[in-house]
């Protein structure tokens, strides 16, 4: 009889640790309809994104993996660019930054040469209102979306990070 118990227990608790786990906070599936506002002061709403692919990383200048994949991207939206010079390709790159010290940002910005246009950052660190509405964890962190603001994927990096966004540009410039 005590070993029916433990065993009952043992499924009640996994039960209510399934739970907890289903229902934590996940990765929005459509894009979130927040504003962004980039450091040269221009703000980009979730209206004006809808029919373009999108592309968000979050990452931040003390943060060792990001700025080595930063390099990554670098190169990825080199090719997606020289693509769109021949075609019309409608793919956004926006980087969210969780700095909290505008030099310390601005210096990553420059030393990782992150030169695409979207650079966001509102200096809160983990408490950012971009980190709250895609329920970010830990970074780096990305998140590709279709033309519809539907998820196509998250946290995928190099190769097959390269794959996804070069199908889309060329599915969307078509």
């Amino acid at each position: 009889m005590h070993f029916c118990n433990v065993k009952s227990f043992s499924l009640v608790l996994l039960i209510i640790l399934l739970a907890g786990w289903v229902n934590e906070d996940i990765t929005p599936a459509q894009l979130p309809s927040i504003s962004y506002y980039t450091m040269t002061g221009d703000t980009i709403t979730a209206d004006s994104l809808r029919g373009k692919v999108v592309y968000i990383n979050f990452w931040a200048s003390w943060c060792n993996n990001c700025r080595k994949l930063n390099k990554q991207q670098i190169a990825i939206y080199e090719k997606i660019k020289q693509q769109s010079l021949r075609t019309k390709n409608n793919i956004v790159f926006l980087s969210i930054s969780l700095d909290e010290k505008p030099e310390y940002w601005r210096l990553a910005l420059a030393q990782d040469d992150l030169h695409w246009p979207n650079n966001i950052s509102d200096l809160a660190g983990w408490q950012s209102r971009y980190v709250n509405a895609f329920k970010v964890k830990s970074i780096p962190a990305n998140y590709i979306y279709n033309i519809n603001g539907e998820l196509v994927e998250n946290n995928i990096w190099g190769n097959p990070l390269d794959s996804i966004l070069t199908a889309l540009s060329k599915s969307v410039s078509n």
